[in-house]
């Protein structure tokens, strides 16, 4: 039997063990990225220093299988949880180690009083209806915008 437990990310060496899993993730289906490990390090530690960060990895049957990172934000209705990233290596995803991490960090938040938790995500892929079966729902009138030197008018 499996047996998924969640350890809260308390250095920034445990990171370059998460950033194989980003790179495992990201780069397989359906994203197919072309992540680094130093590229996905580098991505992690600048989370790792942000205000208020926190992150946890999750463990099947004592194998690291994923992380999900982010940090606490203010605003003026009250503070929110940025989820930044969570990820699962792909021959873990769909085992309920998601489920885990989620559950982890909500049972985290619930003890600082901290009830909202925003995220970006892909409407087309399957993290989408993983977020809406965990309780998310769409920010209404809310869009996810960039610029880039490839964009501008």
């Amino acid at each position: 039997m499996s047996v998924i437990t969640i350890k809260k990310i308390e250095s920034e060496n445990e990171l370059k063990f998460c950033a194989d899993i980003l790179v495992d993730a990201y780069n397989g289906e359906p994203w197919n990225d072309e992540w680094t490990r130093d590229k996905a390090l580098e991505k992690l530690v600048c989370f790792f220093h942000s205000p208020k960060f926190h992150g946890w990895m999750a463990f099947e049957n004592n194998k690291l299988s994923g992380c999900c990172v982010g940090n606490i934000e203010p605003y003026f209705s009250g503070d929110y949880f940025y989820l930044k990233e969570m990820f699962v290596l792909t021959k873990f995803q769909k085992k309920g180690i998601g489920k885990a991490m989620m559950s982890a960090l909500r049972e985290f938040l619930s003890e600082i009083n901290i009830d909202t938790i925003i995220l970006f995500t892909a409407k087309d892929f399957f993290p989408f209806d993983f977020y809406l079966k965990t309780g998310f729902s769409e920010m209404e009138g809310m869009r996810m915008m960039s610029l880039s030197k490839d964009n501008q008018a």
